[in-house]
């Protein structure tokens, strides 16, 4: 697929350095590598490789995905990650055509992943109170046009908003991902759908102790808390022959992060 005026792809310079940008034929690229054109860019494949406009270094460009899509959008807020994303999208069942509300919006990482999981037909209403952030984001989502039209912004604080718009058993489910949920819990026991779902992202166990006595306060049901742990593994093998025997050592090395 050839890359048109207006397309928004991923700029790729390397695994910690990707952005999204929309082309303009006169636009110009600069990063730590040097000065692209977006001309340069235009007409070319997915996947093409980039150089500069002193033929030094180059980048590739790459079509959007959820996944690029998180890396590349800004992370003053974000704690999620993608394997973290993923488990949220598989526990509030997002699937097509799915309706979804999330708070808070924060980077727009997970609102992507979600409205990407519930197309053609599915919502996500999701609630920023920071204006900053909301304006922000809304902008950004402006070029997205395979879901743009999914995704419903609220600048709005959850806690003291009414619903009032909302119809009762309307909710398939609720994400969470903001660090007092237990002050609005009560808000979505008549908006979710019978077995409806509500998923919550908190990063330190004082915080779960609390949502879980509001969710058993507010008769929810089947309360679950799952630790998820991301672990790199680094297998060094060295073999050594001794009297006509093979001898195998291994060196494990790993990483570990947790969440709740």
């Amino acid at each position: 697929m050839r890359i048109k005026e207006n397309h928004s792809v991923i700029v790729y310079v390397d695994d910690y350095n990707m952005e999204l940008v929309k082309l303009k034929n006169e636009g110009i690229i600069t990063n730590r590598k040097g000065i692209f054109l977006h001309k340069d860019i235009i007409g070319k494949e997915y996947g093409h490789k980039i150089y500069d406009t002193l033929y030094r270094n180059y980048i590739y460009v790459l079509k959007k995905s959820p996944e690029l899509i998180a890396s590349s959008l800004k992370r003053q807020t974000q704690i999620l990650y993608e394997h973290d994303i993923s488990f949220i999208c598989l526990l509030a069942n997002a699937l097509p055509n799915k309706t979804i509300i999330e708070a808070g919006t924060g980077t727009g990482c997970l609102t992507y992943a979600l409205a990407s999981s519930v197309l053609p037909y599915g919502t996500i209403h999701t609630f920023e109170f920071n204006q900053e952030r909301y304006l922000q984001v809304k902008k950004q989502y402006e070029s997205f046009y395979n879901i743009k039209n999914n995704i419903i912004f609220y600048h709005k604080d959850i806690i003291n908003y009414d619903f009032k718009e909302f119809k009762e058993g309307t909710i398939d489910s609720v994400v969470l991902d903001m660090p007092n949920p237990w002050l609005c819990i009560k808000k979505f026991h008549n908006l979710l759908k019978e077995r409806g779902i509500i998923v919550i992202f908190l990063p330190c166990i004082e915080q779960v102790y609390k949502i879980v006595d509001a969710l058993e306060e507010n008769n929810f049901c089947e309360i679950i808390t799952y630790e998820l742990i991301n672990k790199s593994w680094s297998v060094i093998q060295n073999k050594k022959r001794e009297n006509g025997k093979m001898e195998v050592s291994q060196s494990v090395h790993t990483s570990t992060r947790k969440n709740n």
